[in-house]
């Protein structure tokens, strides 16, 4: 990034009217390495950098506000002064706008690392009583054909463009390095927070240690919610395997009769369908009827109608003949009475003609006599328009000369009023020199006086603090921080190991007593196979039918008249024996007897060995349910014992030996190990007790060395400002009186120039009052342009007057022509008409008289008969519509009633075989049926299966669950309470990367000093090469070696924080005061080395005569007298 140009408008002190702008790659500047922003304390040199800052971020160092924060407003208690309501908050930027100018701005032009070019700008404006909000704009800037562009761009993507945020930029192109000599000298416990804000991270380990404890949080509620997960699943398994089957079985008998019940009652309901049908189609049929009758009657009612529709149809010839003969009778009535209306009106339109003939004449005359008055006075306007241009000419000589006047009167006012001031200056600056010397003195006492308490007071507590540092020497912190850090190792490992062990012994006694139950299940189902195997149920089954079929053809009809006919000694048909030992009813009753009864002993010992077969099929079932569980179970213990014995090798071992896998053995050894830990922490905590007394004891050493620098800084401060105050005092008095004579003399020359511009006025006037006199002589009192006006218009408006009177009169003749032509046209209308009567009347009688010689006409009509058909006022359409709609109406309803008889006639033919009653109290009867039994038991087996399902699923869940718990428990508590112990951790390294840098940095000024890091903490001391590389303390050093040692801090936290990027300007405030004139010239030597190292130009922000001196292109900043306001300028120019 490399700045170009600063446009600067009104703000703080810097309020030329045209503004300021300066020039970084061009004139002096742009040809210099370094250059210093020098002037006067309050001139505005600071400015410069605020003006930079807003352009880029809307923010400034003078107002320290963090992007995001309100304004921090002063609280007033009660009613706030006028002068306070519409003040703006303490850090508000918009306070930098000059006081009394309405807008102010900055526009700092720049090159992007990007290679482009951009313009950032900054505007506020002051509206009457309040402040506007501040408008920020972007700009990239190019060209085309020749020409420069600007192309509005987001500004808010101006830290992205440079590639930092404000307080990054801070650290990289602004650098005040007062703040690392404050870093140098405080309090180690106080660099923490320093480095942090330095660096910029204050809130960065905070946020970490949030995170750990939110992941933390989130770990172990999640552990928490799988334990519920997995509890809430095992209460819905079922205890046994004969309970599931149990189950099962009672599921599938409930199912059946279920599905027996819905196929009935779906028959049910059919049936009773028929009878919902065919009370809808008796309603219907009767609804039909009654409809149908309703039509007939509707048509009867309208017959007169249609009677008189029909004379009405046959004789509308006639009634169209009379009615053109009544036409003809009302036009030639109408026409009579517009003939004798026009005639009316030609007769006024005459005598209005005379009327307006005689008005022509009035305003004929009138326009003569206008035009004559027009003529007359045009020589006296002429005149009075001459002499009212010389009259303005003399009113603006007037004018002028009033505010010469005016403007005499006010500059010998101000000479006046500086004459008093300068006299009233004199004697104020009299006072205030022997005052100041007067102060001087007394300083001067105080300080010598002060400084020797503070002198005793550092060498008390350096000596303490010397004697307690020496008790700490040959500890090594990080030694006790390693050995407390084992032990606690060691005491967890040591538990992770009891812990393993335990699990394993656990499965291991879970597995072989699982193979245990597996063996002798095992053996069961195969002594049930052979069991089952034993059975003759096939066999008993094929025996039992034989003999069933036996015993129905031993019982039949068939064969009963077969034995009846057998006679002893014949020959059986069938069989051929002629002994028939069963032809005797009593034998053969009792041989079936006896096979009925083998029948029956038969079906019981087959229905046992069914039963027996259904048992021990069931528990086979139950066992290879068991086995199934039994096995599961087996391979998730021995998946569990496989990571255990992982997790037990993975686990570090004690010194040089792994641990005993005999948990007893393991147990005996938690109480050594406890103590090892407390012994550690002990010594851990001792050592940390006694740095914090050597801390103590250095804080007090250095707030007394503090004590002393700062008020030995206080003291030539306040007596270089006193010796000042002297200086000014003196000089002050030598400048006033030194404008005296001149001030006296300018008001001389004032009070005679406001006599001259009186005479000149008073001359001006009286030439005024002449010129107003002889226009009065002229015309009077009015204007001469609005006399000759008035007068035009009035002869213009005769004139027209005249032409519109006669347009007035011709219209009245074309009206009068018009209504004659009217009149002819009428009479001639007026006989066609009377001819169409007669004609119509003619034809009307000879239709009449040939209607009644026709003898299929019952009655005969005549003219009175026609004029009554002609007024009636019957609606004859509505009735010849109203007779369609019925007829149809009549047909349709015939037509749906027919169709609804024969539907019902086939709807009879599937009457079902039971009464309505009968179907309805069968329907209720399986409506009542209870399904609830069912569902609970299809609820209960699913809720077998998912917590099945899902507890297995959850099983490797909870272990990884539990797994993550440990690890960020482990985490939380190594970070410490929000993130402490992470925060001295990394504090550290960052200081071990700044103080790399910043060596390189200060290698370039002076090569004696080198900065190092006390081994883990955040101590600060100083390698002098120049005194055999004795190490010393930051609190040692001389104000001209604090400020070396911060700047280089400073430059090496510039460069920690560029990340990289591109940084072509570089300013540094504060500090250079304290060098000697060698190590100043080293310093500036170094600072100007930076553009050919580092490619950066230098701006050094200058307080001292010797900086201004050494560095001779400058910005300065030049106070325009005691006015409060600057201006810039550029030099050498």
């Amino acid at each position: 990034m490399k700045f170009i140009k600063l446009e600067i408008l009104n703000l703080a002190s810097l309020d030329r009217e045209e503004g300021e702008t300066i020039h970084f790659t061009s004139g002096a500047l742009g040809e210099s390495n370094i250059f210093s922003i020098v002037g006067p304390t309050g001139s505005g040199k600071s400015t410069i950098l605020d003006a930079i800052c807003l352009a880029l971020y809307n923010r400034a160092p003078r107002y320290p506000r963090k992007k995001g924060d309100r304004n921090q407003n002063i609280e007033i208690y009660g009613t706030p002064e006028e002068g306070e309501r519409n003040r703006l908050a303490p850090t508000d930027s918009r306070n930098i706008l000059t006081r009394g100018r309405k807008e102010g701005y900055s526009k700092l032009t720049f090159r992007a690392n990007n290679g482009l070019v951009y313009r950032a700008e900054w505007y506020v404006r002051f509206q009457r009583v309040k402040y506007e909000n501040v408008r920020t704009v972007l700009y990239l800037l190019g060209s085309k054909e020749g020409r420069p562009t600007e192309e509005e761009a987001d500004w808010s993507t101006l830290p992205v463009l440079i590639g930092l945020d404000y307080d990054q930029f801070l650290r990289t192109v602004l650098i005040a390095q007062g703040s690392f000599a404050n870093f140098l000298t405080a309090k180690e416990n106080e660099r923490y927070e320093l480095l942090e804000k330095l660096i910029g991270c204050e809130e960065q380990y905070a946020l970490i240690a949030a995170g750990i404890k939110q992941q933390r949080d989130l770990a172990q509620q999640a552990y928490q919610a799988v334990t519920a997960d997995f509890a809430a699943f095992e209460k819905d398994l079922i205890g046994s395997e004969e309970e599931l089957l149990l189950l099962a079985d009672r599921i599938k008998q409930l199912e059946e009769e279920d599905r027996k019940a819905k196929a009935e009652l779906s028959t049910v309901t059919e049936a009773l369908a028929w009878y919902v049908a065919d009370d809808q189609q008796r309603r219907n049929i009767a609804r039909y009827e009654e409809a149908f009758l309703g039509a007939r009657q509707r048509l009867d009612a309208i017959k007169g109608d249609v009677e008189r529709l029909r004379l009405h149809d046959a004789t509308l010839p006639a009634v169209d003949l009379y009615k053109a003969m009544r036409t003809a009778e009302r036009n030639r009535a109408r026409m009579g009475t517009e003939l004798e209306r026009i005639t009316k009106q030609r007769t006024e339109k005459e005598r209005l003609l005379e009327a307006e003939n005689r008005r022509l004449t009035e305003l004929t005359q009138k326009a003569a006599s206008a035009g004559k008055e027009v003529e007359q006075m045009k020589p006296h306007i002429d005149r009075a328009r001459i002499i009212k241009g010389e009259l303005a000419a003399a009113s603006l000589s007037v004018k002028e000369k009033q505010e010469a006047q005016a403007v005499a009167e006010k500059a010998i006012q101000k000479a006046d009023q500086q004459v008093a001031d300068n006299a009233a200056a004199i004697v104020k600056a009299e006072r205030k020199q022997k005052k100041a010397e007067e102060s001087l003195t007394v300083l001067r006492k105080e300080i010598e006086a002060r400084s020797g308490q503070l002198a005793a007071a550092v060498e008390t507590a350096t000596a303490a603090y010397e004697k307690e540092r020496g008790k700490a020497d040959g500890m090594d912190a990080l030694a006790l921080q390693e050995a407390k850090s084992t032990a606690e190792h060691r005491q967890h490992n040591l538990k992770e190991a009891i812990r393993i062990r335990r699990a394993m012994t656990t499965n291991q006694q879970a597995l072989d007593k699982g193979a245990e139950t597996i063996a002798t299940l095992s053996d069961r189902n195969k002594a049930i196979e052979a069991s089952i195997a034993q059975l003759t149920i096939e066999k008993l089954s094929e025996e039992l039918e034989t003999f069933r079929k036996t015993h129905t053809l031993m019982t039949s009809d068939h064969w009963e008249a077969h034995r009846a006919g057998l006679e002893e000694g014949a020959a059986c048909p069938l069989c051929g024996s002629t002994h028939h030992p069963y032809h005797d009813q009593q034998v053969f009753a009792s041989v079936v007897n006896e096979f009925t009864q083998l029948i029956e002993d038969k079906q019981r010992t087959l229905e046992t060995q069914r039963t027996e077969k259904e048992k021990l099929n069931r528990e086979k079932g139950l066992n290879e349910g068991r086995l199934k569980t039994l096995n599961d179970n087996a391979r998730l213990l021995t998946d569990e014992q496989g990571r255990l014995e992982k997790e037990w090798g993975e686990l570090p071992t004690q010194g040089t030996t792994g641990w005993s896998e005999d948990v007893e053995e393991l147990l005996s050894m938690q109480e050594a190990v406890a103590e090892a830990v407390v012994k550690a922490s002990k010594a851990l905590a001792d050592y940390n007790t006694l740095v914090k007394e050597i801390d103590r004891l250095r804080q007090s050493k250095d707030l007394a060395t503090e004590a002393q620098g700062k008020y030995q800084q206080q003291a030539d401060q306040q007596v270089k400002k006193a010796e000042n105050l002297c200086a000014e005092a003196q000089a002050s008095l030598l400048t006033e009186r030194g404008k005296t004579d001149n001030l006296v003399k300018q008001q001389e020359e004032k009070r005679q120039a406001l006599q001259q511009a009186t005479a000149a006025w008073e001359k001006a006037v009286a030439e005024v009052r002449e010129k107003e006199a002889a226009i009065k002589a002229e015309i009077g009192e009015m204007d001469p342009n609005a006399l000759e006006q008035r007068l035009t218009k009035a002869k213009a408006e005769a004139d027209e007057a005249v032409v519109k009177q006669g347009e007035v009169i011709g219209k009245i003749r074309e009206a009068i022509t018009g209504l004659a032509g009217r009149l002819e046209t009428m009479a001639k209308e007026m006989d066609n008409e009377q001819k169409q009567h007669d004609h119509s009347r003619q034809q009307l009688a000879d239709w009449i008289a040939a209607y009644n010689e026709d003898s299929s006409h019952p009655t005969l009509l005549s003219l009175d008969d026609i004029a009554r058909l002609y007024a009636a006022t019957n609606p004859w359409e509505e009735i010849r519509e109203r007779l369609q709609r019925l007829t149809e109406d009549l047909t349709k309803t015939e037509t749906t009633l027919q169709n609804e008889r024969r539907t019902n006639i086939e709807h009879q033919q599937k009457r079902p075989d039971r009464d309505k009653e009968a179907l309805l109290a069968r329907k209720a009867e399986l409506e009542g049926l209870s399904s609830t039994e069912l569902t609970d038991a299809k609820a209960r087996m699913q809720r077998h299966e998912t917590a099945k399902q899902r507890m297995g699923a959850l099983f490797e869940k909870r272990q990884e669950a539990e797994q993550r718990k440990v690890e960020w428990e482990q985490i939380a508590d190594a970070i410490g309470s929000e993130g402490r112990t992470l925060r001295k951790i990394a504090q550290c390294y960052t200081l071990r990367f700044l103080i790399e840098h910043a060596n390189v940095e200060i290698r370039k000024f002076n090569s004696r000093y080198e900065l190092m890091q006390v081994r883990n903490s955040l101590g600060i001391r100083v390698i002098d090469h120049d005194r055999a590389d004795d190490v010393r303390d930051t609190t040692s050093l001389s104000g001209g070696e604090t400020f070396i040692v911060s700047l280089g801090l400073a430059l090496g936290l510039s460069a920690l924080s560029s990340r990289n990027l591109s940084f072509e300007n570089l300013f540094i405030d504060e500090g250079f005061g304290t060098l000697d004139p060698d190590t100043l010239s080293t310093v500036i030597d170094a600072l100007a080395m930076l553009q050919s190292s580092q490619g950066k130009k230098v701006g050094v922000i200058s307080h001292t005569d010797t900086m201004s001196e050494r560095i001779t292109t400058q910005i300065r900043i030049v106070k325009n007298g005691n006015t409060g306001s600057s201006h810039i300028e550029i030099y050498p120019q």
